[in-house]
């Protein structure tokens, strides 16, 4: 037997027939008089629950034509409109009680989009050429800024109303019965069922009873005495000696780094940062990096790493989403109005930092924000992970307990600090234990690694598979080993069996293979051995649901260093964070003999074909462990010319024609279901900027060219 990946409910494995699952099945009813689409397995009298008007199932392939995606776009672009003003607002506004009020309106538009995704399964798309916050339908009506919550509300209520005239204008241009028609009217209802929201929450709040926007003063509860600051944990209790970081031919002792944070931290405050401020960290890797985000935590607010490098449309997406207070980047950045007066350059802030006084590091609850980290955006646009002020208290466990790390280790990431893995498991819990972190600026290569590797001899090295293959692949790796490296350590994507056994041919080195996520932080399993993960140290980790082994099913993980939640996502969070423990949506097998776990896939990784389960993990493992040629390859799961689900493999090889053969040799001795119907070489996959491999850009290339 096997489970549902989605809902985990055991089914037959059935070679023939249709394939009927709850997580497939219709759950969308439109009102055929409202339009208003509602979700769920049956409702009374089969009426609309807004107007009692009679529901009919939602056909799912209306927002398959063009017109139909634009309605959808407009959609999205209204919402994310509406949530850039409150963001900016909320910047802006001095008031404790607007800021507050701002900050919740900003969630409701995030759920308003979540929504919006889930519904027409669509992600969050990048706005159109001609789309500006500023020109959003949404702002057509508002003359000016709010000046007090009443005047919010009003103003919130009529972007909605606004939106639903809109979509009602758009729904008369188009025939009755169409597409659509159909789906303009939908969007409508969906925006006067959040303009009543609005109204009837506006009535609660001007009569002083709770609601979902209550922005009464808190709870009155017991001071805390365990108040902390997660920069001065990560950097207590070392001799200032002791080298801190190294970064070229620099090097900042643990001394000089909390002088230069308490210094940096000054600034902060002269810029008017303060507790509970947004501060996005746009650099380079370096050790100004390091200091500003650490002192941006030292005073109370929220560091934020940024790719330096983030697309124009990730990055607007980004700012509109977080507000921030500050950004510090390089002189030449390419931040847009008007965020780009929040910027403030490195080399202004360089200098002011050294003309200041350090200040002492400002106590938080253990629960209030520290930092955020961004997800690695596979499975849609990247989510803000929002991790507390007691995430650092034991980062360094795992590393020590379970890696074997210790005060006197030298540890280096390839990837930058703005991805997780290399921010937590070398820069955090490498200053949390008291040893030497390497930075580098450069973007990483397999030479410039190497380059790095043998100039400051780490004795740790921290990458993910896709750079181990490299540096295979160019005949580097023997010079990891000659330069003192004693440990490696891989995670971000799953590690290629035929990858850990050339490493150790070349080098005399082991690989641990580590598991983690955003929002975990530290690797939560590890596989030192090729032989299965273990949950690491300190980690309590359990199936979601009990299920026979050799099944696949989801873990439910919990830590010290879990997160709070996610940015203004409720629904996302909802499905993610389960009973204080995270459920992330990859799928996992245990092992009868051992107790281990194997890796089986994202949920979109594991698929069926001819009413089989596929692993596209294991057969792109399996089809290229023989072919030494090929330097990188992913299984994706396509729809053939009659809508019959197949494997495309894509594969990136020197010699196209002689790995096109052998793929092609070692895909016929493969079952049928599992054999790949198209082989496409391709000059490089598609990646994100954390290294993880884009499967549904894949399938859009397959679409491009089939």
């Amino acid at each position: 037997m096997l489970a549902c990946p989605k809902c985990q409910r055991p089914l037959e494995d059935e070679s023939d027939g249709v394939y009927i699952c709850c997580a497939g099945a219709p759950l969308q009813w439109r009102c055929t008089q409202c339009a208003k689409v509602s979700e769920g397995f049956a409702f009374p009298y089969g009426q609309c629950p807004h107007c009692a008007g009679k529901l009919a199932l939602v056909d799912e392939a209306r927002a398959t034509e063009a017109v139909a995606l634009e309605g959808i776009r407009l959609a999205f672009e209204i919402e994310l409109g509406g949530r850039a003003f409150y963001q900016r607002a909320a910047a802006d506004s001095q008031d404790p009680e607007l800021r507050a009020l701002f900050g919740r309106f900003a969630v409701m538009e995030g759920e308003h989009m979540e929504t919006l995704s889930r519904r027409y399964h669509i992600d969050v798309p990048d706005p159109s050429p001609a789309f500006r916050v500023e020109q959003a339908a949404v702002f057509g009506a508002v003359p000016h800024r709010p000046e007090d919550p009443a005047n919010l509300f009003r103003i919130a209520i009529a972007f909605e109303n606004r939106a639903a005239a809109f979509f009602s204008s758009r729904a008369e241009q188009h025939p009755p019965g169409s597409a659509e028609h159909g789906l303009y009217r939908e969007l409508a209802a969906e925006e006067r069922e959040h303009a009543d929201l609005l109204s009837t929450e506006y009535e609660r709040w001007r009569a002083g009873k709770p609601g979902l926007f209550d922005i009464g003063p808190p709870a009155v509860t017991a001071p805390s005495t365990e108040l902390i600051n997660a920069a001065a944990l990560l950097l207590q209790g070392h001799a200032a000696e002791r080298a801190a970081l190294c970064c070229g031919a620099r090097t900042m002792s643990y001394g000089e780094l909390r002088d230069r944070v308490a210094r940096a931290a000054t600034v902060w405050r002269k810029h008017g940062v303060g507790p509970g401020d947004r501060v996005a960290i746009k650099l380079c890797d370096g050790l100004e990096w390091v200091v500003a985000f650490l002192s941006t935590i030292w005073t109370g607010a929220v560091a934020v790493g940024v790719n330096p490098h983030v697309a124009a449309a990730e990055w607007q997406y980004m700012l509109d989403e977080a507000g921030f207070s500050c950004i510090l980047a390089d002189e030449d950045d390419q931040t847009p109005p008007p965020w780009l007066a929040r910027v403030l350059q490195a080399p202004l802030w360089r200098r002011e930092v050294a003309g200041v006084e350090p200040m002492a590091a400002v106590p938080m609850d253990p629960e209030a924000p520290a930092f955020w980290v961004h997800s690695s955006g596979t499975s849609g646009k990247p989510k803000a992970v929002i991790h507390a002020q007691r995430a650092v208290g034991q980062i360094d466990r795992v590393s020590r307990e379970g890696l074997g790390l210790c005060p006197d280790d030298r540890l280096f990431a390839s990837s930058k600090l703005f991805f997780s893995y290399s921010q937590t498991n070398s820069l955090m819990a490498g200053l949390r234990m008291g040893a030497a972190v390497i930075v580098e600026p450069e973007w990483p290569t397999a030479a410039s690694v190497v380059a790095t590797v043998e100039t400051t001899r780490p004795t740790v090295l921290f990458t993910v598979p896709s750079m181990y293959r490299a540096i295979l692949h160019e005949g580097l790796a023997p010079r990891i080993a000659a330069a003192g490296v004693r440990l490696c350590v891989s995670a971000g994507e799953a590690l290629p069996a035929s990858v850990r056994q050339r490493w150790r041919e070349q080098t005399g080195l082991p690989v641990t293979d580590g598991y983690g996520a955003s929002e975990t932080l530290v690797l939560v399993m590890r596989d030192p051995d090729g032989q299965g993960f273990a949950p690491s140290p300190g980690i309590d980790m359990r199936p979601l649901n009990e299920v026979a082994d050799g099944t696949p099913t989801r873990l439910l993980v919990r830590s010290s260093t879990l997160s709070i939640g996610y940015l203004d996502r409720p629904q996302a969070q909802a499905e993610a964070f389960r009973d204080g423990a995270f459920c992330p949506a990859d799928l996992w097998v245990r092992d009868e003999t051992t107790g281990r776990w194997r890796f089986a896939g994202r949920e979109d990784s594991l698929v069926k074909i001819r009413g089989r389960w596929v692993n596209l993990v294991d057969l792109e493992q399996e089809l290229t462990r023989a072919v030494p040629g090929v330097a990188d390859a992913v299984a994706v799961c396509v729809p053939d010319d009659d809508g019959v689900d197949a494997v495309a493999l894509f594969f990136v090889a020197q010699d196209e024609a002689a790995a096109r053969a052998a793929l092609a040799a070692g895909a016929e001795a493969m079952s049928a279901h599992r054999r790949p119907r198209w082989l496409h070489a391709i000059d490089t996959l598609p990646r994100t900027a954390t290294g993880k491999v884009l499967r549904r850009r894949l399938m859009e290339l397959h679409q491009e060219r089939d």
